[in-house]
């Protein structure tokens, strides 16, 4: 139908935004978090300031988006039925990515992914709470969030130490249970 709206995204945007998010990760490993600019990003995604802008509000934003779709699936492991396969599978990466996972688990970026992966956590806190008809817990959701995303964040951390070691798989269904088990808990 001409003139409609195309719901077919644009490769033109997505290439731009490929560019930041790489970009973003190349930099973040050379420089490290606290010493990135959006100057910075932009220079070695060769694209300009509006662009970025156009994308991200600032480089916490363009953090937070490049990896809240790995957090929203440690974030799943809070459901009973989560994908296992799935949670494997950003556990290897994290173990794949070794290096970038470290930088990303430690200051300055720990407390923002701690705050990220909290927020998505609550989220699915909420939700059960509705569906169990409004009972709320006796601690507030807040709470019980920040305290899982620490546990899940600080057992891939020392995971990732490499001693001692075990099987991503292993690892994946820890996080299922201990997750689940604390939210039951505490709820």
């Amino acid at each position: 139908m001409p003139g409609a709206l195309s719901s077919k995204p644009d490769r033109r945007v997505e290439r731009t935004r490929r560019a930041l998010l790489v970009g973003f990760r190349d930099l973040i490993l050379e420089r490290g978090y606290d010493r990135l600019t959006v100057r910075d990003v932009i220079e070695q995604a060769n694209v300009g300031r509006s662009t970025f802008y156009e994308h991200f509000e600032n480089i916490d934003d363009l953090f937070e988006q490049s990896i809240a779709p790995i957090l929203s699936i440690l974030a799943d492991a809070l459901e009973a039925q989560c994908d296992r396969d799935r949670l494997q599978m950003v556990v290897a990466h994290f173990w794949a990515n070794r290096k970038m996972s470290r930088v990303i688990l430690a200051e300055p970026t720990r407390p923002l992914l701690s705050r990220l992966l909290a927020r998505l956590i609550e989220e699915r806190l909420a939700k059960r709470v509705r569906a169990s008809r409004g009972k709320k817990p006796a601690i507030p959701l807040g709470l019980i969030a920040s305290h899982l995303a620490e546990a899940q964040l600080g057992l891939i951390g020392a995971w990732l130490s490499g001693t001692p070691a075990c099987e991503a798989s292993a690892l994946a269904a820890a996080l299922h249970a201990s997750t689940n088990s604390a939210a039951a808990a505490l709820m």
